[in-house]
């Protein structure tokens, strides 16, 4: 039984890795927090953003606007070797076709304020922790 706990919590945090909430940028009236677009079973990335959002404003919040932005792009390269099996070896016809497939990275953004306050202007999109 321990080992088979022990295994799910090993599992659980190699699938997920080190991604989680994090804040994009933040200061005393809104803020920017970034959460995986996927979701990852058994981490609720959500969750994680919401205790974020509590921990920032402990008076209550209200979310603005979500979104999914690319972070950047992500490139695979695939080579097809063009060969004819004869008996147990291959023979190997001059040539191969390379396929190259480039997709967005992104995540999943979510711009929040102070309960309490009305709408203020915009957060860069991308900054540091204040």
């Amino acid at each position: 039984m321990h080992r088979i706990f022990a295994l799910l919590i090993i599992t659980s945090v190699l699938v997920t890795g080190c991604s989680s909430a994090r804040y994009v940028s933040r200061n005393q009236e809104q803020g920017i927090i970034a959460i995986p677009s996927t979701s990852t079973w058994p981490v609720d990335h959500r969750e994680k953003a919401m205790e974020l959002m509590q921990a920032h404003f402990p008076q209550g919040y209200v979310i603005e606007k979500e979104e999914e932005f690319v972070i950047g792009t992500e490139t695979q390269n695939h080579t097809d070797v063009h060969a004819h099996e004869i008996g147990n070896s291959n023979i190997f016809l001059g040539g191969e076709t390379t396929h190259t497939t480039t997709t967005d990275k992104t995540e999943w953004r979510i711009t929040y304020r102070r309960a309490n306050n009305p709408r203020v202007s915009s957060l860069p999109e991308q900054g540091s922790v204040q």
